[in-house]
């Protein structure tokens, strides 16, 4: 029997898995059985997916291909997310109902607040990426909104990404605002948005001495991309044009609802990758590729348990490298070759079709 979205059960665990993301409160191993639960009743794909490979084993990201399990599918969506489609031609599309939002939007201000931005000052949020309206289907510009208009300086923090690219005169001003008012600063975006901005500012001979307590957050990486960089490479251009010594990355994906910021600065991955944590709301693990058994360490396929996940399954299996450490899970590109047949399979296909 199927539970709809207007279910007081769903009420219910909607309050709790708030709590959970807002004050650490509450019970995480209780969320995780409703929410497997409630991925059993509404979405018969999945409940036969896991029959064959194991209950709470990810779902395959590729399943979002051809829009994925929606738990809700009566009730209308009020917004949908496309994913990237760089592991593959096709465009997948995420779905989120009223109340899935909702904890998108908590889950990404509470661990802003918690990792990105954890002093008393808000700096002036600077965000290499396009707007909610010039971008409504992008999650990145939904979760960056969020960062900004919860964490950042009200005045100056803005997005420097108009119609035709970089707004190079708008980020100087911020920046050189910023510097006069002894503000912080946050740069934050995509990777590659970061080498081609080093790029051209340090072409021009453009650079700035960003006040105490600036720092640079980057996520997306580099798949699909022809130039690749170092993790430090990337921070070594960022301190050369900016005058900042505080870095980080975020690990997020258009079919979670959280994100995942980095537990140490150690380098770990090919590129030097950093760890991520588990946390209450959940995280990165890695599964052997052969048993589907969790590693303690070494590299395997990366599945992401995301507690603030309500309209879909809340495991992931992604598709990524994961390494597993004592000090987390560094990510570490897309799989590749035959291991990587496990994800490429649509739910449909690992379920034998209906």
């Amino acid at each position: 029997m199927t539970v709809a979205h207007d279910d007081p059960h769903v009420a219910r665990l909607f309050e709790r898995m708030a709590a959970l993301i807002t004050d650490q409160a509450g019970d995480p191993a209780a969320i995780h059985e409703q929410l497997t639960e409630l991925a059993v009743a509404n979405a018969p794909d999945v409940a036969r997916y896991w029959k064959q490979v194991g209950t709470g084993v990810g779902v395959p990201d590729t399943a979002y291909k051809d829009g994925g399990p929606h738990l809700f599918p009566d009730e209308p969506a009020v917004r949908v997310f496309r994913t990237s489609g760089t592991t593959g031609s096709v465009r997948g599309a995420v779905r989120y109902s009223r109340l899935g939002l909702v904890l998108k939007g908590l889950a990404v201000t509470a661990h802003a607040r918690r990792d990105l931005i954890p002093d008393e000052v808000r700096p002036v949020v600077v965000r290499f990426a396009p707007t909610e309206r010039a971008a409504p289907d992008m999650a990145i510009a939904f979760d960056m909104a969020r960062i900004q208009e919860e964490c950042g300086d009200p005045a100056l923090s803005t997005s420097v990404i108009g119609e035709s690219g970089v707004d190079y005169p708008l980020l100087a001003r911020t920046l050189d605002a910023a510097v006069v008012e002894g503000l912080p600063v946050v740069l934050i975006g995509a990777s590659f948005a970061f080498v081609n901005i080093c790029d051209r500012l340090a072409a021009e001979g453009r650079r700035w001495e960003l006040p105490p307590g600036s720092r640079m957050y980057d996520g997306g990486g580099f798949k699909g991309r022809s130039r690749v960089m170092r993790v430090d490479d990337l921070r070594t251009a960022v301190r050369r044009v900016f005058g900042i010594e505080r870095f980080g990355n975020i690990f997020g994906m258009t079919e979670l609802a959280n994100q995942h910021y980095d537990a140490a600065d150690v380098p770990v991955g090919p590129l030097g990758e950093r760890p991520k944590p588990w946390r209450l709301c959940g995280g990165p693990r890695v599964r052997d590729p052969r048993t589907r058994e969790f590693l303690a360490a070494g590299p395997g396929l990366l599945e992401i348990t995301d507690l603030s996940l309500l309209d879909r399954p809340h495991v992931l299996l992604t598709g990524d490298v994961g390494i597993a450490t004592a000090d987390g899970v560094a990510i570490a590109g897309r799989i590749s070759g035959s291991t990587s047949r496990g994800c490429s399979l649509s739910l449909d296909e690992m379920t034998g079709g209906r």
